[in-house]
């Protein structure tokens, strides 16, 4: 006869874990209610919210937004213009744009988008306005101001004599050059002989010397252009009897330079085009055998250095001397050029087709925009180049020789 197994009485133990289980999804759910408003949703949802400024409104100003300060340095640069529109993008609507009431663009289908230059200095107020098929504004955007400010560069000339003005004067009359393509038209840029040549250090102070250029237009892909703070320069040169010299300063967001030797234009880099015998090929559109396109990288600053190459006509240049340093926001190139690789012996006051580019590849796999010392510029037409001036202006470093001098004599000097 089998003997029955009491009952066991349950105890409030045996269903702790039950309870304390309950209890933690209790409080769980209490404090997930609580801070619900305060959770980034969309991160879970993957769904993009409209901000409430923006919900009110069936055609949004997206970009520039409100108060924004435009700080450029040249006329180029320009205010990027985005618009949204709810169900506009599926009909007939057109949509205009209005800076202080003035009509600057007029969409008929999306993407709502484009880079407007404004033009001058001052204080706008943009609007938008959403037209059916027969004109008549069926909603206006909100309303966004901003400013621009123009910080409008000149050349950094050294103080030099009248003389040398004079000569400039009779240069700018009696010479033969395109000043449709210089900036400013019918100015040159002016490269003065050195007396002292320059260290290729990849320093630039020394060259407050001489005269500087920054007024660079963009030239290939000018579409892509928006600010300086993307791709600007500042450009240094001189020369002597054996040799031409420049410096160039590049500001540059994003740097990118993977490619040596013929594919360097590939990359972040400079490229000069240069006429020797400018007035003999006013008329001739392609190059010829006086004619050179020298191309020049910084390196990439950790596995390959700087470098040039000659890809008009293809060759590597002989005796050339560079030194680059990275900056923060870009780099400097500086470069001694010896003549003999041009065949051509610098005289006083000669006139030659020059153009200095700035390549920017943001990255890309090709070149995103070029800016250029000329006003168009076309490495295989001669017709774009500008031109640059030979001075001999007499010894300009003189002070700073002097001043050397002075410290030199101090430090060696005893008691």
């Amino acid at each position: 006869m089998n003997k029955k197994v009491p009952k066991r009485s349950k105890f409030i133990l045996d269903k702790f874990p039950y309870i304390l289980f309950a209890l933690i999804l209790i409080i769980s759910i209490i404090i997930f209610f609580s801070v619900r408003s305060c959770l980034p949703l969309p991160f879970f949802s993957g769904v993009t919210y409209e901000t409430e400024e923006e919900s009110e409104y069936t055609l949004y100003i997206a970009s520039p937004i409100n108060d924004k300060v435009f700080d450029f340095i040249n006329q180029n640069e320009t205010v990027p213009i985005e618009i949204k529109a709810k169900e506009a993008e599926n009909t007939n609507y057109t949509i205009k744009v209005f800076a202080n009431d003035e009509e600057i663009k007029t969409f008929s289908s999306p993407p709502y988008e484009f880079n407007w230059n404004p033009g001058s200095s001052g204080n706008y107020e943009m609007t938008a306005q959403l037209l059916d098929e027969n004109d008549t504004v069926i909603a206006n955007s909100n309303t966004v101001n901003f400013s621009v400010e123009y910080e409008m560069e000149t050349a950094e000339n050294t103080i030099i004599s009248t003389d040398v003005e004079e000569k400039k004067s009779r240069i700018l009359s009696e010479s033969t050059f395109r000043s449709q393509n210089t900036i400013p038209t019918g100015i040159p840029l002016f490269s003065y002989k050195c007396y002292i040549p320059p260290v290729i250090d990849g320093s630039l102070q020394e060259w407050d010397d001489f005269e500087s250029f920054s007024a660079f237009e963009p030239t290939i892909k000018k579409e892509n252009y928006t600010s300086h703070t993307d791709i600007s320069g500042t450009f240094y040169s001189c020369w002597d009897d054996d040799n031409f010299y420049f410096a160039i300063q590049a500001t540059d967001d994003v740097f990118s330079q993977n490619y040596t030797g013929n594919q360097l234009s590939n990359g972040d880099s400079i490229i000069i085009a240069l006429d020797m015998e400018l007035e003999e090929d006013m008329y001739i559109q392609f190059y010829t055998g006086d004619d050179y396109l020298i191309n020049f990288s910084p390196g990439n600053f950790t596995s390959t250095i700087a470098e040039s190459y000659i890809s008009y006509p293809a060759a590597i240049p002989r005796g050339v001397l560079i030194d680059s340093t990275r900056l923060t926001n870009g780099y400097t190139i500086e470069a001694t050029i010896p003549w003999y690789n041009f065949n051509y012996t610098p005289s006083d006051e000669d006139i030659l087709g020059f153009t200095v580019s700035i390549f920017d590849t943001d990255n890309l796999e090709s070149t995103e925009l070029v800016i250029s010392s000329s006003k168009e510029f076309d490495p295989i037409s001669t017709t774009t180049l500008g031109a640059i001036a030979l001075i001999d202006a007499g010894n300009i470093q003189i002070e700073d020789q002097e001043q050397a001098d002075s410290e030199e004599d101090t430090d060696g000097s005893t008691d």
